[in-house]
C-alpha cells in the first residue's frame, strides 16, 4: 500500500508539472513569436514566420519608434499614468481609512455603492461622458482622460486598501489619538507608512491599467500628438499593416514598460496582494 501511495503521488506531481509546463509554453509562445518577428527582415519573416531569426535586426525598433511617434506617445502615457496613480492612491487610501477605522452613518451604504459601481460595464458611461465632456470642453484632452481613469479605478482600490487597513490594530490608532494626534495625523504618520506594501501594489495596478487602457483613450482622444501608447499602436498597425516586422517591433515597444514593471516589482506586487488578503 505504501508503494502504491508513493507512486500515485509521483504520478500526480508529474502530471501537475507537465500541465504547468504546457501552460507556460502556451502563455509565453505569443510573446516569443512577437519578439523573434520584430528582429527579422521582411524576407526572413515571410520565409520563416514562426522561427528564430537568422540575424537579429535591431533597426526595426528604431524605425518603428520614429515612424510611430512613440516619443510623444510615451510622454503622454507616462503623464496619464503618473497623474492617475497619485490621485487614485491618495484618494482611495483616505477613503479606505475612513471606511475601515471610522464609524459614521451610512458607512455600509457607501461600501455597497463602491461595490456596485464595479459591476457596471464601463461602456455604459461612454455616451453620458461624451455629452458632458463636450459641454465642459474636455473632449480630446489628456486631462479628461485622466479624470475618467481616476473615477473608474478608485472603487476597486478603495476596497483593496480597506481590506489592508482593517488589519492594522485599532489600539495603535487609539493610542495616537489619546496622545493628541488628529485624524489627519493618524492617517499621515501611521496609516500611510504601515500601508506601503498595499499602496505600492495599488500604484502598480493603476499603472498597468492606465497604460493598457484602450476603450476610453480611443473614444476621447483623436489628435495624434495626444494619443497614448495603446491607441498609437492601433494607428501604427493601420498605416504599416503590410510590414509585419515593423508592426511586431512596435508591439514590443508598446509592452516594454509593462514587462519591465512586472519583472522589477513582481515580488513587491505579490507581497502587497498577499498581505492585503491576509490582513483582510
Amino acid at each position: 500500500m505504501g508503494y502504491l501511495m508513493t507512486m500515485r503521488k509521483r504520478i500526480g506531481h508529474i502530471a501537475r508539472d507537465l500541465f504547468l509546463i504546457i501552460l507556460l509554453i502556451y502563455t509565453l509562445a505569443p510573446f516569443f513569436i512577437l519578439f523573434f518577428n520584430s528582429m527579422k527582415t521582411k524576407e526572413d519573416f515571410y520565409l520563416n514566420p514562426f522561427g528564430v531569426p537568422k540575424t537579429f535586426n535591431f533597426s526595426n525598433y528604431s524605425s518603428a519608434w520614429v515612424k510611430g511617434g512613440y516619443t510623444e506617445a510615451y510622454l503622454n502615457s507616462l503623464l496619464i499614468c503618473c497623474t492617475a496613480i497619485v490621485f487614485v492612491v491618495l484618494f482611495a487610501c483616505m477613503a479606505a481609512y475612513a471606511l475601515a477605522k471610522m464609524n459614521f452613518r451610512g458607512q455600509n451604504i457607501v461600501m455597497t455603492y463602491f461595490v456596485l459601481s464595479m459591476s457596471i460595464p464601463v461602456s455604459l458611461f461612454l455616451v453620458p461622458l461624451f455629452f458632458i465632456f463636450k459641454t465642459v470642453g474636455l473632449m480630446n484632452t489628456i486631462q479628461g482622460l485622466i479624470i475618467i481613469y481616476i473615477a473608474i479605478y478608485i472603487p476597486f482600490n478603495i476596497i483593496f486598501l480597506r481590506s489592508f487597513i482593517l488589519g492594522i490594530p485599532s489600539l495603535i490608532l487609539e493610542s495616537a489619538s489619546l496622545d493628541g494626534c488628529s485624524d489627519w495625523g493618524v492617517f499621515w504618520y501611521i496609516i500611510l507608512p504601515v500601508s506601503k506594501p498595499a499602496l505600492f501594489t495599488s500604484a502598480l495596478l493603476v499603472f498597468l491599467w492606465s497604460w493598457n487602457e484602450f476603450f476610453y483613450a480611443n473614444a476621447f482622444i483623436s489628435t495624434g500628438s495626444l494619443k497614448p501608447v495603446s491607441t498609437r499602436y492601433l494607428a501604427f498597425t493601420g498605416t504599416y499593416a503590410t510590414d509585419w516586422t515593423l508592426v511586431c517591433a512596435a508591439g514590443m515597444i508598446s509592452i516594454l514598460p509593462i514587462m519591465t514593471a512586472y519583472l522589477l516589482f513582481q515580488r513587491n506586487f505579490i507581497e502587497g496582494l498577499m498581505s492585503g488578503s491576509i490582513k483582510g
